[in-house]
């Protein structure tokens, strides 16, 4: 577990970020007044701590802030002490509270964080709902010799306002072969020089935040290994969302995999 004080700060930082522009978090540097840096600090057993912070992601702030990322800097010569930095992306569901800093909706400016006051909070309540939405992929090879595998797409919103003009790109590895696209999906392999890829738009229809996953898509594909797990490069988005990019791995041994992280 991460110690109080860390976890306090972690919690306010991921609050004001995620209710603001997003930002940058480095752990391992040594601050004064108005948080200026005025020496490094680094961490030993960094790696542990970083295992820490993903750890207590999930009950720092309410709602849960998506597509923070961690990352290791190791300190010149040392494979064991360091310091971390954690990217923060700006959040479509705000307000975000911070459950380890007294309950507290923070925002960040040039001067720090700042405690929300009452009309914050009523201004971000009060906007525009916002969606939030997740993608989910299966890989399903079919049976026996049968050649080729289907890819499943499906789509959740899990923001508060609806979606609408959804769309996403799905980009293979050469070696694949697309033999179909149905549901909606558009082959696009011959004007991305060749590189198998899909891609799905609506700009009529709405993605309500119901909590129900709908199907946008199936690609029909073949290639030599059939079964193997399959690596693809999505990106997605709709109006009032970030454009969202993820590469993912899917196997036909797992369930399918969804993710909503990794704003662009």
């Amino acid at each position: 577990m991460l110690a109080e004080s860390d976890s306090r700060q972690f919690s306010r930082a991921l609050s004001g970020f995620a209710n603001s522009d997003g930002g940058v978090l480095l752990w391992g540097i040594e601050t004064v007044q108005h948080e200026e840096a005025s020496a490094l600090k680094p961490i030993a057993q960094v790696h542990d701590f970083l295992d820490r912070l993903k750890k207590s992601i999930l009950n720092s702030t309410q709602p849960v802030v998506d597509g923070v990322l961690l990352d290791v800097v190791y300190l010149a010569g040392s494979t064991t002490d360091g310091y971390v930095k954690c990217l923060i992306p700006a959040s479509d569901k705000t307000p975000h509270r911070a459950m380890q800093a007294g309950r507290e909706y923070f925002k960040r400016t040039e001067e720090g964080f700042y405690k929300l006051e009452h009309f914050d909070l009523e201004d971000m309540f009060g906007r525009r709902p916002r969606p939030s939405l997740t993608m989910r992929l299966e890989l399903r090879p079919r049976p026996g010799e049968d050649p080729y595998e289907e890819v499943e797409f499906a789509v959740l919103n899990e923001g508060r306002g609806s979606a609408r003009y959804f769309g996403f790109f799905c980009a293979f590895h050469e070696s694949v072969r697309i033999a179909d696209a149905r549901l909606g999906l558009a082959d696009n392999t011959a004007v991305n020089r060749g590189r198998p890829t899909v891609s799905y738009s609506d700009n009529v229809g709405v993605i309500h935040p119901n909590g129900i996953w709908g199907a946008v898509g199936q690609a029909i594909i073949q290639r030599a290994e059939k079964g193997k797990a399959l690596v693809v490069e999505i990106r997605w988005y709709c109006d009032g969302m970030a454009a969202r990019t993820r590469q993912v791995t899917i196997s036909p041994e797992a369930s399918a995999v969804s993710f909503s992280d990794s704003a662009r």
